[in-house]
């Protein structure tokens, strides 16, 4: 099993855009600041001696000097982790529309620098992959988009239907053994993080965007983006492999808007559809909201998890996140702000949202009225306007540039600290610099010495090397003359085997022609033995020749005897014949006599 994320918590971070062209075009008023250092978001909301400052402290604060790359780092980055022990982790991006969720999310896909938390975690999956304990792995990744409550995926061609003329199929959330689940989502395999941008690019062309009040390029859908990662890493021991299988959802939600912002026209047929999307997405939000806060009521609640009724099943985007949202896995939320004030009521509710999610109690650090003497107040406003008369509008023209001024003080604090940590990092780089010249420095030192010993070595070397090359001299006298004495000696013990060979060979010669002589009496006495029988067979075979002559002599005349025999019986037969034949002949003259005699008969007749 793997190991336990450290925390189960929901992780909650806020990036607050700057003012963009419009807003400083109108000279909006900024009415949000935040602090990375102190993590805490600063809203002051109200007029004249009815203002009040409020802040909320999150874990990770972002502001428009933060890097996309140290919002990955801090947010989506430690979670890859989790998701490589087999979890399912999720991030999602929640705040007003035209606050940067797409951008933070996405970013622009044409600059690596640029980059979102989706490529930035493609990118960072595979570089783990690459590590040589995985073996094998499949990672696979899948879009889905809620528009309207209605399911569409983004890595399918949409725009063209089949050749039978029918739509699509419509997507159906589904329970399964494992949780709820898409049917009909396509999960595309992938092999690097380029195709992973690939598709994302291909699934751009296809989201539902729209202008509104707020942004020019309004996503009006909730896209979820999913990526399953399956792979086998061996143990550190050695002894086998595991198996896992990760997930992570990264959600970019739609922005949300009141109707008093978007002021649109019902009676108008885009306005109209406008609405519907408002309000769809609205509904959608407030239920992911609903469930959250719930959720960290069960959790910090002694009730049984029974006890509270989930409403998961309330909106499409709820149910699909089931098993992401049910505490199940590793959870961030980015919640984006504009600093403007014309959006301080969204502000607001995405910070009350941000810290329900999060379960922190708002805790404000200052809350202050501020309260001028008229006579003082009416010296510093003659100082600066002169000629206005108008007391409450020189006030409230007061309030606006504090709030103006406190914004700028903001911006230039966090300047400074996005400057500090960037000085920090060259001052890092330079003393890194500095110990790999110190290093140097030392290294070049040991070098010469190492040569200067080097140096003595190789004098203490020649002087051996001539002291041996001396003995080894003296030793291959020494050989050569042994291997002198050794020929000799080679030469004598090869005659000497040369004789003794001889002495056997003919040695071996003699047994062999007595063996010879031996075999040859055998072979003579066996062939007279063999003569003698064949010499009695002989006169055996004579004396049966003998009876045998008699015997065919004896047939012989019995059989001339027959011959005569025949000889005389053959005569008989051929005098029979001759009588028969005659015999034959009278009859013939006698049936002629009788068919002429019988021809007059008939003719008297």
């Amino acid at each position: 099993m793997p190991p336990p994320p450290t925390s189960s918590s929901v992780h909650v971070v806020v990036r607050l855009r700057p003012m963009n062209g419009m807003e400083k075009k109108h000279g909006t008023l900024p009415v949000v600041t935040a602090s990375t250092q102190e993590r805490t978001v600063t809203v002051i909301k109200g007029q004249g001696s009815r203002q009040a400052r409020s802040a909320y402290a999150f874990d990770k604060v972002f502001t428009a000097f933060s890097t996309q790359e140290e919002v990955f780092d801090e947010t989506l980055k430690p979670v890859i982790s989790d998701v490589m022990n087999g979890y399912e982790s999720t991030v999602f991006a929640y705040g007003q529309t035209g606050t940067g969720k797409t951008y933070t999310m996405e970013g622009s896909l044409t600059s690596p620098e640029m980059y979102g938390v989706i490529p930035r975690a493609a990118e960072s999956i595979f570089e783990t992959l690459e590590h040589e304990k995985y073996s094998e792995y499949t990672v696979k990744c899948s879009y889905l988009e809620i528009y309207n409550e209605e399911l569409c995926d983004l890595l399918v061609d949409n725009s063209q239907n089949p050749t039978n003329g029918k739509k699509p199929n419509k997507l159906d959330i589904m329970d399964g053994k494992t949780g709820t689940f898409c049917r009909g989502l396509v999960e595309v395999e992938v092999s690097s993080a380029t195709e992973v941008l690939d598709l994302m690019k291909k699934a751009e062309e296809q989201r539902k965007v729209g202008e509104t009040k707020m942004n020019k390029h309004s996503s009006r859908s909730h896209c979820i983006f999913s990526i399953l990662v399956k792979a086998k890493s061996s143990l550190a021991d050695g002894t086998g492999m595991m198996e896992f299988s990760g997930k992570l959802h990264m959600v970019d939600l739609a922005g949300s808007e009141c109707a008093k912002t978007a002021n649109l026209d019902k009676a108008s047929g885009s306005d109209a559809a406008r609405e519907r999307e408002r309000m769809n997405i609205n509904r959608s939000l407030l239920t992911l909201g609903r469930v959250i806060s719930m959720l960290k009521e069960q959790s910090e609640s002694k009730k049984s998890r029974q006890s509270i009724r989930i409403p998961y099943r309330d909106s499409k985007l709820t149910r699909i996140l089931q098993e992401a949202l049910g505490g199940r896995c590793k959870t961030v939320i980015i919640a984006t702000l504009s600093p403007s004030v014309t959006a301080i009521e969204e502000s607001i509710s995405t910070l009350n949202y941000a810290q329900s999610a999060n379960g922190i109690v708002n805790k404000p650090i200052a809350t202050s009225h501020l309260r001028l003497t008229p006579a003082k107040a009416m010296s510093n406003i003659s100082s600066a306007t002169e000629s206005t008369g108008d007391d409450d509008h020189n006030i409230e023209h007061w309030y606006e540039m504090e709030c103006r001024l406190q914004y700028m003080q903001a911006q230039v604090e966090e300047a400074q600290a996005a400057l500090a940590r960037k000085h920090v990092i060259q001052q890092e780089a330079t003393d890194r610099a500095e110990r790999l010249e110190e290093e140097k420095t030392d290294l070049e030192e040991k070098y010469a010495n190492a040569l200067e010993e080097i140096k003595n070595l190789e004098d203490k070397l020649t002087s051996e090397v001539a002291k041996k090359e001396e003995e080894i001299k003296i030793k291959e006298e020494t050989m050569a003359t042994l291997e002198q004495t050794e020929n000799t000696l080679r030469n004598t013990e090869d005659t000497l085997a040369a004789e003794i060979q001889k002495k056997e060979e003919t040695m071996a010669k003699l047994a062999e022609t007595e063996t010879t002589l031996k075999a040859t009496e055998d072979t003579l006495a066996e062939e007279i033995r063999i003569k003698e029988e064949t010499m009695a067979k002989l006169a055996e075979t004579e004396a049966v020749l003998k009876k045998t002559q008699e015997t065919l002599a004896d047939e012989i005349r019995i059989k001339e005897e027959t011959m005569a025999k025949l000889a005389e019986t053959e005569t008989v037969l051929k005098k029979t014949q001759e009588t028969l034949a005659e015999e034959i002949r009278i009859k013939e003259e006698t049936m002629a006599k009788l068919a002429e005699t019988e021809a007059v008969l008939k003719k008297t007749q």
